[in-house]
């Protein structure tokens, strides 16, 4: 659960820093402001956390209780 809030974390982070940028900058590291999401994406594709079918089926059965 940590792992996934830090993952989320660590790409919003990456897209607020990328945004900040202007246009030349993005432009000289081979980026357009378009694309900034897909890419921060990218950087971390390696570090996507394997979801958790336990915790999805108790997240499941405690939402059934209510």
């Amino acid at each position: 659960m940590l792992s996934k809030w830090f993952y989320k974390f660590k790409i919003g982070r990456t897209i607020t820093a990328l945004h900040s940028l202007d246009d030349a900058t993005l432009k000289d590291i081979g980026l357009h402001r378009s694309n900034i999401r897909s890419h921060a994406y990218e950087i971390f594709e390696k570090e996507k956390p394997v979801d958790d079918p336990i915790s999805e089926l108790h997240d499941l059965y405690v939402k059934s209780t209510y």
